[in-house]
């Protein structure tokens, strides 16, 4: 990580009630690498600014508002960042909202994300009104954003002023890795992958998505036993194990190559992590070049194609 990385994310988090206790919600049950490195950095991070860990952990849609207020009490909620904020992801999106609803009287915070919405115009207008009621009722709400795009996107279609922070993946720890060759490509095969786009000119088995690596997937099944854990201190035990595991299988896919082409923005951040050059792509979403064209100094080997 960059000392410019953490400077960032420290000041941008580091003015809420540290004193007290705190909880992470969001955790992300699914096989995306790149969103545990996102729940990774924010452990390290808000564990660093506070001191201790958090007193509640969930995934948005095991959340228990009552549990929350156990652990809690007057602290602060952090909810995930990433890029599911908008109709794309309107499933996830929705769950949100109704945790964030259950616990509108005490501080919550949403970490540096990104908005994802079906078309590049503009979300669902049914789902738009629901999110700014939801996030009116919220009395002490402060949101972070990964790139200017998106700090735009909200202010004018949510309403909300939002402040810019790194994606917190940028202070994850990431695996040494011994290139063994030239390059590989990490391209999306999912809904954000751009349409049109060219296929990778990469022999395949230089090329590759997240979930074409079957640790990952294994990994994803473990962290579903979390369901069954009842205990704050075994549950936070657990997603951390499994999220590691994610990374460390992501960090092996990249490390492999000495350049990396790539569409997902934690394939630029870990592979910038790992100092690998890399030439970026954008998604549908424009997030990766958003983001890639806000923060250039935290991703000097990068190169935006």
């Amino acid at each position: 990580m960059t000392v410019s990385a953490r400077h960032h994310i420290e000041h941008a988090l580091g003015g809420f009630a540290l004193e007290k206790p705190y909880a992470i919600i969001d955790y992300p049950n699914y096989a995306n690498p790149g969103d545990c490195a996102i729940w990774l950095g924010a452990r390290k991070a808000l564990e660093s600014l506070y001191g201790h860990p958090p007193a509640y952990v969930s995934t948005v849609k095991q959340f228990d508002a009552q549990r929350c207020r156990n652990g809690i009490g007057s602290g602060t909620v952090f909810f995930l960042g990433g890029g599911n904020f908008g109709s794309l992801y309107e499933k996830h999106h929705r769950m949100r909202l109704r945790a964030m609803e259950q616990i509108a009287d005490v501080p919550i915070v949403l970490l540096p994300l990104s908005v994802a919405e079906r078309t590049a115009e503009s979300g669902e207008t049914a789902l738009i009104a629901e999110t700014r009621t939801a996030l009116e009722r919220c009395r002490n709400l402060k949101v972070f954003v990964r790139e200017h795009d998106s700090r735009k996107k909200l202010l004018e279609t949510y309403g909300i002023a939002a402040d810019l922070c790194p994606d917190t993946a940028h202070w994850c720890s990431v695996s040494h890795v011994r290139p063994a060759t030239d390059a590989v490509a990490l391209l999306r095969k999912d809904g954000e992958a751009l349409r049109g786009r060219s296929s990778s000119t990469l022999p395949d088995n230089a090329t590759f998505d997240w979930r074409d690596d079957r640790s990952i997937l294994q990994m994803n099944r473990l962290g579903k036993l979390s369901t069954f854990i009842p205990t704050t201190r075994l549950r936070l035990a657990l997603f951390d194990r499994v999220a590691k595991a994610k990374v460390h299988a992501a960090s092996k896919l990249l490390g492999r190559g000495n350049r990396v082409v790539t569409d997902r923005l934690h394939g630029v951040i870990l592979a910038s992590l790992m100092k690998r050059e890399v030439l970026a792509s954008d998604n549908m979403t424009g997030k990766v070049g958003a983001y890639v064209n806000t923060w250039p100094q935290l991703l000097p080997d990068v190169t935006l194609d």
